[in-house]
């Protein structure tokens, strides 16, 4: 799970008993949306974790959408362009195949004059 700097801490305890963080995630699946976790790190956490907010807020949701959104057009580009470079190594090979036909039969035909 990404998370960007900002940390702030909540009154409430973890299982740890220590005051909980408050972080942002950064992570495209929940952009700009606010969590408690405990404060050790991963190896020595209890484990605990929460949403700030109990109900996805709807500016979170449209970002969520929105990089969504961005995501698939990116990826609708990348396999545009892939799909020109496949159909230029497509038309490439042909020019191989072509070559190599043509080799072949000079080879026959030296063969043939043997």
């Amino acid at each position: 799970m990404s998370q960007n700097s900002y940390s702030s801490q909540r009154k409430c305890g973890c299982g740890c008993g220590l005051v909980v963080k408050t972080l942002i995630l950064s992570a495209t699946s929940n952009p700009g949306r606010r969590f408690f976790r405990c404060p050790r790190p991963d190896f020595f956490s209890c484990g605990y974790w929460e949403w700030e907010d109990l109900a996805f807020p709807k500016v979170a949701y449209l970002r969520n959408l929105e990089s969504s959104l961005k995501d698939v057009k990116m990826e609708m580009d990348n396999s545009k362009i892939e799909m020109e470079n496949l159909k230029i190594e497509m038309e490439n090979l042909k020019i191989v195949v072509e070559i190599l036909k043509i080799k072949a039969s000079h080879l026959s035909e030296t063969i043939a004059t043997l």
